[in-house]
């Protein structure tokens, strides 16, 4: 994406530039990915695919996935080595199969920015019982709409209630605020609620478009 049309893209999302680019190569790798082999071997799951397939407003950093077959890290490193070629912003920064999970980390360099941006690829090697169905992904940062298995709402629900009992992470609460809203529940806090919301508030902040901040105040 050019500098011109992604200062007017940041303008209309109200949306800070590196978020908007970070998220048009997050579309393309997943792009490549459901055109490959592992389309049918990996779930999608996770923020991003909150975002991607159920409209979030919150934007993220990773790209995580399930694996439901068997991965070979090759089979990911080919993958995307054909996503980089010719494409002097983009480098394979990390590959690594590690006992639990499949990683690679990609290195995104762009006119506007002062620094690299990265993304993080997980392949978890767990199945979770997660339900899942094939959904068209959708950005207005990109015109890709591809086509991946993606975990069903339901399943999310209760992916990002035991995310928050073992973490603390603003994003998960802001998610699963966000999927509550999403199947018309009341809301209701999993636990108490562990942040100072002056720093809660602006870690959201970094993410989300700047006239949806007011949803911050809906959580804490």
């Amino acid at each position: 994406m050019d500098q011109y049309n992604l200062q007017l893209l940041s303008q209309k999302i109200k949306i800070a530039p590196l978020n908007i680019i970070r998220e048009n190569i997050e579309l393309e790798i997943l792009n490549i990915i459901a055109q490959s082999g592992i389309a049918t071997k990996i779930v999608f799951y996770g923020g991003t695919a909150l975002r991607l397939a159920y409209g979030s407003p919150r934007f993220s950093e990773d790209l995580d996935f399930l694996m439901i077959k068997k991965v070979k890290s090759q089979e990911l490193k080919d993958i995307l080595l054909n996503l980089i070629k010719d494409r002097e912003e983009l480098v394979l920064k990390d590959l690594k199969d590690k006992r639990n999970t499949l990683f690679a980390l990609i290195n995104i360099k762009h006119s506007t920015l002062k620094h690299p941006l990265n993304i993080k690829i997980e392949i978890a090697k767990r199945k979770d019982g997660v339900q899942y169905e094939f959904i068209p992904l959708s950005s207005p940062c990109s015109h890709l709409r591809p086509i991946i298995p993606t975990v069903k709402i339901e399943s999310f629900k209760k992916l990002k209630k035991e995310a928050i009992k073992r973490r603390k992470e603003a994003r998960d609460w802001f998610d699963f605020w966000y999927i509550t809203k999403y199947l018309k529940e009341p809301w209701g806090p999993p636990r108490k609620f562990p942040f100072e919301r002056r720093e809660f508030a602006r870690e959201l902040k970094r993410f989300l478009p700047q006239d949806k901040w007011i949803l911050i105040n809906q959580i804490a």
